[in-house]
């Protein structure tokens, strides 16, 4: 696998190939990845809860979009599994779009032991993302794990990094950026700066070019939930080591040319970015705000009082410590953040839509 990067390798292409490559990525490792015995554990895992209210949260715009679903990242589907509880009576397709298909069995088994073999007819899985993208699109944790470049800012001129197989390791290794590229971090460094000497963060272009082409597509409303900062948090001078982190067996760190696709790599959203990029090609931004707010004004307390299990002083203990988790500042609550947007079809008079004005913080971007 070393041999890959005998030639210097652009840490975006490097970071691609680690979480990606059908072979050697972290992600062709299937659910392994996933909940306590995994690396990480994502929101749906932690809690139905999460995906019961992002069905509550859509009910109301699924109508004006054909009740037509599509997920990105759906993982091991328990996403798919919650949304459809609370929303499948109004869910024409739902779409499940994964363009390595290695979770698919996995996502079936979990569908087809929750909501029986007739979902069959409701889900289906795309492996290539359709040119029309008519319908709601969900996705949690999608854009952090999408390959980033890499920079280090220097009174001499804006560096890049690139990895490269030295003597039997993978090292980094610092080139002068590319006139655009230098062009980018120096405007990043004039709104956010000054930065100190070797200041290290990301650019995610992919990520970028992705909300792009998906709201070029898009005839419809987007909800991606994801952990990051407004721009002026992201570069902040003293966030001087940038947001990327590898991550293995739940603890984070930054050895991220160790164990290549043994471990999770991710960077945070520069949602500032993502607005950008949305309103560029004509997408109308819904509403941003932290993912707790969001949460509760969707009524996730009322569907957990639901639960037999949850008042148990006893058995229903582990069930409020993970809503915790869901909507504590100190937690996901804040550190998560939701963003939505739509194109030729609005939220305007619906729930989603007063539950952003009651907890608006677009003005961060």
């Amino acid at each position: 696998m070393l041999s890959n990067f005998n030639q210097a390798t652009r840490f975006d292409e490097f970071m691609h190939f680690a979480l990606y490559n059908p072979q050697y990525g972290y992600y062709s490792r299937g659910e392994g990845i996933f909940g306590g015995e995994g690396d990480f554990v994502t929101a749906p895992e932690l809690s139905p809860l999460f995906g019961q209210t992002l069905g509550k949260a859509i009910r109301e715009v699924l109508p004006r979009c054909g009740g037509v679903v599509y997920e990105f990242g759906a993982g091991t589907g328990k996403l798919a599994c919650d949304v459809l509880a609370t929303a499948g009576d109004l869910i024409t397709q739902y779409n499940i779009v994964d363009v390595s298909g290695g979770l698919k069995l996995v996502q079936l088994a979990n569908l087809m032991a929750q909501h029986g073999p007739e979902i069959e007819k409701k889900v289906r899985w795309l492996s290539t993302l359709p040119d029309k993208l008519d319908g709601v699109i969900l996705g949690n944790e999608v854009l952090d794990a999408t390959p980033v470049r890499r920079f280090k800012w220097s009174n001499t001129g804006p560096l890049e990094a690139w990895v490269q197989q030295v003597d039997g390791a993978l090292q980094l290794v610092w080139q002068a950026a590319d006139p655009q590229f230098a062009t980018t971090v120096t405007q990043l460094q004039t709104q956010h700066g000054p930065w100190p000497e070797g200041y290290e963060s990301e650019v995610a272009e992919q990520s970028i070019a992705w909300v792009k082409t998906v709201t070029d597509r898009l005839n419809g409303i987007a909800l991606m939930i994801d952990y990051g900062f407004h721009g002026a948090l992201y570069y902040l001078p003293t966030r001087h080591k940038g947001t990327l982190r590898a991550t293995s067996r739940h603890t984070a760190h930054d050895d991220f040319l160790a164990k290549v696709g043994e471990q999770d790599l991710t960077a945070h959203v520069n949602f500032s970015a993502v607005y950008s990029a949305l309103s560029s090609c004509g997408g109308e931004l819904e509403g941003y705000s932290h993912q707790g707010e969001f949460l509760l004004g969707h009524g996730i307390l009322e569907l957990a009082t639901q639960q037999p299990e949850f008042t148990h002083p006893t058995r229903g203990a582990h069930l409020r410590q993970n809503l915790n988790t869901l909507l504590n500042e100190a937690d996901m609550g804040e550190a998560f953040k939701v963003i939505c947007w739509s194109k030729g079809v609005n939220a305007e008079g619906t729930t989603l839509n007063q539950a952003f004005l009651a907890n608006d913080r677009s003005g961060d971007l």
